[in-house]
């Protein structure tokens, strides 16, 4: 769900500045109660900080902007809100971009979860062993690791990625069984598979939960009480607080990928 336009209200002290001192700190709650009670997310606003501005050239708000649903931003997680020059107007048109940006290669993370997984540590120790250079120490040792690098994450892609999917399959699978042992008695490989798929359920689900709780980055919540989509929203709102959408040099605004990277390397 997506809300848009001039709502006439502004959320904190902070969004209006005005010459008059009629503005009360109280007048914004019955603004924020509306997005709380319908648990609405209000993105930053990048390009300007204010979006109505009054004849005079001394009073001015954020009147306008776009109030997102959880559902919206977990299928759009890079969707930013921008405001543009207003021109003639009062009023800063908005713009709301959901592209996905490429900002170059993201360096790679070692996740504490793959410890977990059945044979990594003998998988890291024959790659590690298996590497192989000539050269004085210092080299030896960063060719080696960017040679285990490259590995884990092939080895990252095969075993814990795409596991939403593997677990529903999973599941769907203990459905047939279940059903099936309602009806008749299972067989011993059917028993066995039935014991076999319960536990590949669990440790998947595991696995899914504490990839997505360290990726998040909540220390402050214990890791048996990860909640999948609860992290992903986390995920997605972080994603946008690393976004810049446009950046100041020398009283220009820079917008865009290519003239920001240009920009920060000159």
């Amino acid at each position: 769900m997506c809300i848009c336009g001039d709502f006439n209200a502004v959320r904190s002290v902070d969004e209006r500045r005005s010459v008059r001192d009629g503005y009360r700190s109280s007048d914004h709650i019955p603004f924020n109660r509306f997005i709380d009670d319908n648990t609405l997310i209000d993105l930053p606003l990048c390009g300007r900080k204010f979006t109505w501005f009054k004849g005079d050239g001394r009073s001015m708000s954020r009147l306008d902007r776009f109030l997102l649903s959880g559902e919206w931003c977990l299928t759009w997680p890079n969707c930013t809100q921008v405001a543009r020059m207003r021109g003639l107007s009062d009023h800063c048109p908005l713009v709301l971009a959901a592209d996905e940006e490429d900002w170059g290669p993201r360096p790679s993370r070692m996740l504490k979860c793959w410890k977990d997984v059945p044979g990594y540590n003998m998988f890291v120790r024959e790659k590690w062993n298996s590497l192989q250079f000539d050269g004085w120490g210092g080299f030896v040792l960063k060719e080696k690791l960017k040679g285990i690098k490259i590995a884990l994450k092939d080895w990252h892609k095969a075993h814990t990625q795409n596991l939403p999917s593997r677990i529903e399959s999973l599941k769907d699978r203990l459905a047939v069984l279940d059903e099936k042992g309602g009806e008749e008695v299972l067989s011993e490989s059917e028993l066995a598979e039935f014991y076999g798929v319960s536990s590949d359920i669990h440790s998947l689900s595991r696995l899914n939960a504490s990839i997505c709780w360290q990726q998040s980055r909540s220390r402050w919540l214990k890791e048996g009480d990860a909640n999948t989509k609860y992290f992903h929203s986390v995920l997605a709102s972080r994603r946008r607080g690393n976004t810049i959408s446009s950046l100041q040099v020398d009283n220009t605004v820079v917008e865009g990928v290519a003239p920001i990277r240009h920009a920060v390397a000159s």
